[in-house]
């Protein structure tokens, strides 16, 4: 899975419901875009110059940490 589209084809498969209405697809998949898009700019942010490495594999690690804290509200239902 080397684009955007193929992983979103994978994530739709897991999530969204097979009679989910048509909105409802569109609004996810604008929502799985933008947030591409927003961890691409944050790994162009980490690319400039003026960000070291350490605080480059930092911001990794605090991007991951939230990932991790959301994804176990959702499985206990507080997301």
């Amino acid at each position: 899975m080397n684009t955007v589209q193929e992983q979103w084809d994978g994530f739709r498969k897991l999530v969204v419901p097979k009679d989910a209405p048509e909105v409802q697809v569109t609004e996810m998949r604008r929502a799985f875009y933008a947030g591409v898009e927003a961890m691409l700019r944050i790994q162009w942010a980490i690319g400039d110059d003026a960000v070291s490495e350490d605080a480059g594999v930092a911001i990794l690690e605090g991007v991951h940490d939230e990932c991790r804290r959301f994804a176990e509200d959702v499985a206990n239902g507080a997301a």
